[in-house]
């Protein structure tokens, strides 16, 4: 055939399963089986949820960081950094988990600390946070 007509097919799986392989974590749009097969949750919760205090946290860091004029990073570099994401971590993360996971990796790539140092100080505050429900339990 002319044009390589040949290779346009009337057949949706043959269409669909490339781009399957081809789709980013962040990516879901259309393929309910691809949330599923995650395990993750399609029921709507009209239910508000209670903030969780790291969640409000990591709002401010990201608007200190991200002042203008002065800001470290931006809503485009969070974004090329949070679609980057596995899709495991992805979809597993919530919404601010990915946010302090996309500003923690920004941080490193400007130099603002090292990869050595996140862990460090990562490591210590586990720490005292296993140390303080130890305490409670007590």
């Amino acid at each position: 055939m002319q044009f390589g007509l040949n290779h346009m097919k009337d057949d949706r799986k043959t269409m669909i399963e490339p781009q399957r392989e081809a789709r980013m974590a962040h990516d879901l749009g259309g393929f309910l089986e691809h949330l599923t097969c995650h395990g993750i949750d399609l029921s709507i919760s009209k239910e508000e949820k209670l903030r969780q205090p790291y969640e409000e946290r990591t709002d401010a860091l990201l608007l200190l960081l991200s002042a203008a004029g002065r800001g470290l990073l931006n809503v485009h570099a969070m974004r090329r950094v949070a679609e980057q994401f596995n899709h495991e971590d992805y979809l597993k993360l919530s919404y601010y988990d990915r946010w302090l996971r996309a500003m923690v990796a920004l941080c490193i790539e400007d130099g603002v600390f090292s990869e050595e140092e996140w862990l460090v100080k990562r490591q210590q505050v586990e720490r005292q946070s296993e140390a303080i429900q130890r305490r409670r339990s007590d």
